[in-house]
């Protein structure tokens, strides 16, 4: 090769890396001149930090507090019959006396109703302890009584003695 050559080729080289050097200050400037121009005012920082966190939160959490206990809800005696005797009470379900039989009622009613109550209360035979709904109270279960031997033609003050 002779001078000539080497030095064109220098100056090419040369040329195109200044070009290189050029084209990536004036790249950088733009970059960080676009970052000045586009920065969000705090609020919306603020605000996108918050939905980040709200989308980034764990699915569910362990939580060692007690539970709150269950508000006790007062049925009347037709609502526990309807939910729990009438299954087997209105179809005579296993010789359970039938709402209104009263010639079924009459021996159970002669044997008092606390008597009822208890066979009602701890189970009896066929019968389950509480009609199968051991979330009833006594007082419920008195009340269901009361109701079924009232709508049986016993009258509740005469069922309550």
């Amino acid at each position: 090769m002779n001078l000539q050559t080497d030095q064109s080729v220098i100056t090419t080289s040369v040329a195109l890396i200044s070009g290189l050097v050029l084209l990536a200050t004036v790249l950088f400037m733009l970059a960080a001149l676009m970052g000045v121009f586009s920065d969000v005012a705090p609020e919306d920082n603020q605000r996108k930090q918050a939905f980040t966190l709200e989308r980034i939160k764990p699915v569910t959490r362990v939580s060692f507090e007690q539970p709150k206990p269950a508000v006790a809800v007062k049925l009347t005696g037709q609502q526990v019959y309807n939910n729990a005797c009438a299954a087997c009470h209105a179809a005579g379900v296993l010789n359970a006396p039938k709402l209104g039989a009263k010639d079924q009622w009459e021996p159970r009613f002669a044997q008092g109703l606390d008597t009822l109550v208890n066979h009602a209360v701890n189970g009896i035979r066929a019968m389950p302890a509480k009609g199968g709904n051991p979330a009833l109270t006594e007082e419920n279960i008195r009340e269901s009584i009361v109701y079924m031997l009232n709508e049986t033609g016993f009258k509740s003050d005469a069922a309550s003695k």
